[in-house]
């Protein structure tokens, strides 16, 4: 009974060793899409991709819509190449991919559709808590979007965050929004594990009326 009890434990260790070991998925190319000018209102996407063991998106599940920003998001997303996830060797994984669009208001109401959840989110992908929309910089005077890539800590904290293929003035403003989301944090076997996700924030520049 004692050898068997050995061998479960290191059976069990040997488990946790190999989820240890699993490297996420990681965004390597592609391309965002343009903020839409005739939107009347902000939006949030939330997207569950299935990544393929060669880094291809095989599917897209749509966890949160708004139009017309899902459409937008889903068709470049699906055109995303990842490295992918691996153990020992690469294995299929799904990433997070959200959005948030800002209105282009800051002192007027905002019109068009609230966003809309569709379906749950796997589990093996983290799923945001908190969604923090950024302020439109005060000195910007264009639309932009901007990519962050954040890793999701194992307590579904930002453990760090990292704009990709960006420099303009609202980055500073993307990532101190990134920083403040939460997360329900991945789970692989039952165990929780660090993930990357990657959030697109959507800048419209703002009409105002005064009084």
């Amino acid at each position: 009974m004692a050898a068997l009890r050995s061998l479960v434990a290191i059976a069990f260790v040997g488990i946790l060793a190999a989820q240890d070991t699993i490297v996420p998925a990681q965004y390597r190319s592609g391309s965002v899409p343009a903020v839409p000018n005739h939107a009347v209102g902000g939006g949030e996407v939330i997207l569950d991709v299935s990544v393929n063991r060669s880094g291809g998106v095989s599917n897209i599940k749509v966890a949160r819509s708004t139009p017309p920003f899902t459409d937008l998001v889903s068709a470049a997303v699906q055109r995303w190449q990842f490295q992918p996830a691996r153990g020992s060797q690469p294995v299929d994984s799904t990433v997070l991919v959200a959005a948030v669009f800002r209105p282009p208001t800051i002192n007027t109401p905002t019109i068009g559709r609230p966003p809309t959840d569709t379906s749950t989110m796997s589990p093996d992908a983290p799923f945001p808590l908190t969604m923090v929309t950024p302020a439109y910089p005060p000195r910007a005077i264009d639309d932009h979007l901007v990519l962050v890539e954040v890793r999701v800590g194992t307590g579904g904290n930002v453990a760090d965050a990292r704009v990709i293929g960006s420099t303009s003035g609202f980055d500073d403003a993307a990532l101190k929004a990134a920083q403040r989301w939460t997360f329900r944090a991945a789970e692989v076997g039952g165990a929780r594990v660090s993930a990357f996700a990657y959030l697109m924030f959507g800048f419209r520049r703002p009409v105002t009326i005064t009084h």
